[in-house]
């Protein structure tokens, strides 16, 4: 089961519903069984992220309100609940909000958030952690998945905070092209890990060194022997 909040004009609502498995493996031709694995594990650890549509490093939208797309009878614009037909170069992917990054020791990016919250980002303050912030990520499987990893991605957002490096290939920030992550060396993928293991074990702990790197520390990324 998927739950998304819906603005209407009494307020605040959430559509909920269950993923057309079919409808999925339709656009992303990923192993049924494998598909499954991924939504359940998804489902437990990362509740609140999404199975969407994506092109390229980007989620694709409605043409009609530019909601997002679900699995959903079909693939359906989970805001006005339109039919999305479109097909060819499409992929299935994740979209959500990482956990908490406690931002009250990186002054720089603290200060460069109160001049504006990039979109889709969101900043909090919570007892005990203090005022954090939630970086949205993308996560796609490529078409020959799971030989190859996912390709986790940045959105733009964040890289348009004062001190935050560009959104281009380097090696002192492990990015590729588009703000996508680099997160394994040769050799290191294993086709048995799983999207949520990926989330949990590479991609938070690259948002911390990213928002460190960021905040002045440039050897954030440096391997520790």
């Amino acid at each position: 089961m998927q739950r998304f909040p819906i603005r209407t004009d009494e307020g605040m609502s959430h559509r909920t519903w269950c993923v057309d498995v079919d409808a999925a493996h339709r656009v992303g031709q990923l192993e049924p069984n494998r598909l499954r694995r991924e939504i359940s594990e998804m489902g437990e650890h990362f509740p609140h992220w999404i199975l969407t549509v994506a092109k390229g490093n980007t989620t694709l939208r409605c043409v009609k309100c530019q909601g997002m797309l679900v699995f959903d009878r079909g693939v359906r614009c989970v805001s006005c609940d339109a039919v999305d037909e479109r097909r060819g170069g499409m992929r299935i992917g994740f979209f959500g909000l990482m956990p908490p990054v406690g931002i009250d020791s990186l002054d720089r990016i603290k200060k460069g958030l109160q001049q504006g919250t990039p979109k889709q980002h969101l900043v909090g303050h919570r007892d005990g952690l203090g005022t954090f912030l939630l970086v949205p990520l993308l996560v796609t499987f490529p078409a020959d998945y799971p030989q190859q990893p996912v390709v986790v991605s940045y959105l733009p957002g964040i890289f348009e905070i004062p001190g935050m490096p560009r959104p281009t290939p380097s090696h002192d920030t492990h990015l590729l092209s588009e703000g996508t992550m680099c997160l394994f060396a040769s050799g290191q993928w294993q086709s048995a890990m799983t999207c949520r293991e990926v989330l949990q074990q590479r991609a938070y702990a690259h948002v911390i060194k990213l928002l460190r790197f960021g905040n002045g520390k440039r050897d954030a990324f440096a391997v520790v022997s």
